[in-house]
């Protein structure tokens, strides 16, 4: 158990898989020092955020993730997925565009882009 303690990303990620969003929140924060250069932290938060509902948060975080690491698909794909549920289909192609020349055969646009054409 002490090493769940002393990782704490690992239990930040634990509480967000027990549904315990607004502690893993707060947890989060106070890390926010400690890991303010980590792209898989800023990615964590910006998820819980996501997982709340709130875009503006979830953008701003996952900005930062693209800050340090421009060609992180999966920020790239979250970021076009609330973009797609803002209906901001101009910043959600964006992305998708980013995305395809990382990785043409990416099958996770497909699926935004059959989204933005309904």
């Amino acid at each position: 158990m002490v090493g769940l303690f002393s990782n704490p990303k690992r239990r930040l990620r634990k509480l967000i898989q027990e549904g315990e969003y607004a502690e893993a929140l707060r947890f989060g924060k106070s890390l926010e020092k400690k890991y303010s250069y980590d792209p898989d932290w800023f990615f964590i938060i910006g998820t819980i955020y996501y997982i709340n509902g709130d875009a503006e948060n979830t953008l701003s975080y996952l900005d930062k993730v693209l800050e340090i690491s421009e060609y992180d698909i999966e920020a790239l794909l979250l970021k076009a997925s609330v973009y797609l549920h803002l209906k901001n289909k101009e910043e959600a192609l964006d992305c998708c565009e980013k995305i395809r020349k990382i990785d043409p055969k990416n099958k996770a646009i497909d699926e935004i882009l059959n989204e933005l054409e309904d």
